[in-house]
């Protein structure tokens, strides 16, 4: 698998390639126009959401970034510190195929970058729970029973061993049901506007942009 690292942290860049030294770093660049300049061929684009912004002139970062990377046909997988479910909604929104945190371990993010690569939606915990909350308001459709249970025992953080003991199905086809639901979980937040989910979520405005505490 060959990825292509976005990232304005030079320890990120040093470090994704010694981290994950079983896929190919065919790029690094500090910026997305460094990126696109060069248009390296790549099978996923590793993006940090937030990068650093010269003292004069823009930088292409967050929405605007991930659309215009993923119109260039890359698929992209999002890498950040970010917390706010609207904020990592709205990365789905723009097009990514996958959100990992800076803090998972390794093999989680190796697990990531194999699944968007492969053409799966990935999402983090946080988002896993703001999927079922959608899904048993009746906001996102046409979710099988099977699809159902994995993704209520995802969100509850339920290993995948355990919900395929549970469910008498195998571990591989408890991450297709889940991979299945996070696609239409994107599909549905493909089609949202910020208001449109903080009303469905029956949450005031602003509220999901609001850092945990």
């Amino acid at each position: 698998m060959k990825i292509c690292v976005v990232d304005d942290s030079v320890a990120i860049r040093m470090g994704i390639p010694v981290m994950l030294d079983s896929v190919q770093v065919v790029g690094s660049f500090s910026s997305v126009e460094a990126l696109l300049a060069e248009n390296p061929d790549a099978d996923v684009v590793l993006l940090d959401l937030r990068l650093s912004t010269p003292t004069e002139g823009h930088r292409l970062q967050g929405d605007e970034a991930i659309r215009l990377v993923a119109t260039r046909g890359y698929p992209v997988c999002i890498y950040t510190d970010e917390r706010r479910l609207l904020v990592l909604a709205q990365c789905l929104q723009a097009g990514a195929n996958g959100v990992v945190h800076k803090s998972d371990r390794p093999e989680a993010l190796l697990d990531a970058l194999t699944r968007v690569a492969a053409g799966d939606t990935v999402i983090t915990q946080s988002l896993t729970g703001l999927a079922e909350v959608l899904e048993r308001a009746g906001e996102i459709k046409e979710l099988t029973e099977r699809q159902r249970q994995v993704l209520t025992a995802r969100a509850r953080g339920e290993q995948w061993a355990s919900i395929g003991r549970r469910l008498h199905i195998t571990e591989s086809v408890a991450r297709e049901h889940m991979a299945a639901v996070s696609a239409k979980f994107a599909r549905h937040l493909q089609v949202t506007t910020a208001a449109d989910l903080e009303r469905q979520l029956g949450v005031g405005p602003g509220d999901l942009l609001e850092r945990p505490s």
